[in-house]
């Protein structure tokens, strides 16, 4: 009898510890289990999402070095084009002023052609007066 009573102690025994011990751990493995099915697909998510930024990234970033090297080309064609503009204003102002030197030197060189003749016409004619008066006087 004690065989008997001491296995249904053992039985007791595990009927009510050990078993529901193991069904606890079963379940928190389960649980366990399953957290980590979803940490994976939630990780292969991320991992997705991480390789679309990526390539979102990088064709952002060679969008922008092609708007960049237009950019580069288009401010190089409007400087190239304003610095010759300035050249060719530069080149029409001394132009202009030489134009204006050069008008001033006939303008004065025609006075003084006047001016000489007006002076000669005047010495010459002074003189003339000068010995018709001294006809007269003598």
């Amino acid at each position: 009898m004690e065989e008997k009573d001491m296995l249904n102690s053992h039985e007791v025994i595990i009927n009510e510890n050990i078993l529901p011990r193991l069904k606890a751990v079963e379940d928190v493995t389960v649980a366990v289990q399953q957290e980590m099915a979803n940490l994976k697909n939630d990780l292969l998510g991320v991992q997705k999402g991480q390789k679309e930024l990526e390539v979102t990234l990088l064709k952002e970033g060679q969008l922008n070095r092609q708007i960049m090297t237009e950019n580069k080309e288009l401010t190089n064609k409007l400087l190239t084009h304003v610095l010759a503009k300035d050249e060719k204003e530069t080149q029409a102002e001394i132009d202009e002023r030489k134009a204006e030197n050069q008008s001033k030197i006939e303008t004065r060189k025609a006075k003084w052609e006047l001016i000489g003749k007006i002076s000669v016409t005047l010495l010459s004619s002074g003189s003339i007066i000068y010995l018709i008066f001294e006809a007269v006087t003598k």
